[in-house]
């Protein structure tokens, strides 16, 4: 479970540094693309400790090489550039299919073990559906928001991309609330 909570700590205080510098009107995309490059890292590294399987911890580590070497490409020899104030987009749509596929493997290893009986109390499940919500749904929002203009249509967009991070969250606490004397 540490991974899940460096994960969190990390987006929390990427997007508290994001807020700050917006308030100051400093770009801040190079705080996003680091952040795309830890947080699938760590959700890689989080679902290979977790899981049982073999075909799940495999998926994920190769999925994260395979990432991490998108993320160098498009980065590097695109020019983008890790520390760039321009925003990667490529990566962070790769990432979430990526994860995805990850998700859907740990999913179905847990549908088929014992676990599926008591999935109220399983942090696990609430924390993979939360995440399979969240990326599945923010997939084709990544692909499309960055060749946007920004008008009605672009804040509609925007507004579906907040309400799938409350829900991510809400599934993230659900868990943690019914799984608490497991979690402790």
């Amino acid at each position: 479970m540490r991974f899940f909570i460096y994960y969190l700590f990390f987006m929390f205080s990427i997007d508290v540094g994001a807020l700050i510098l917006l308030k100051y009107n400093v770009v801040n995309s190079f705080l996003y693309n680091m952040l795309s490059l830890v947080e699938f890292n760590l959700l890689f590294c989080f679902y290979r400790s977790v899981s049982k399987n073999d075909l799940t911890k495999s998926a994920s580590k190769i999925n994260s090489i395979i990432y991490n070497l998108i993320f160098i490409g498009t980065s590097v020899y695109i020019g983008f550039g890790i520390f760039s104030n321009i925003y990667n987009n490529l990566a962070p749509l790769f990432g979430a299919f990526q994860i995805s596929i990850v998700l859907i493997l740990f999913l179905r290893e847990f549908l088929i073990s014992e676990e599926i009986l008591s999935y109220k109390k399983n942090v696990l499940f609430w924390i993979t559906v939360g995440l399979f919500l969240y990326y599945l749904g923010t997939l084709p929002l990544t692909g499309i928001l960055s060749y946007m203009k920004k008008n009605d249509s672009f804040q509609f967009l925007y507004h579906i991309q907040k309400l799938l991070t409350i829900s991510m969250h809400a599934c993230f606490i659900i868990g943690y609330l019914w799984s608490w004397n497991r979690v402790k």
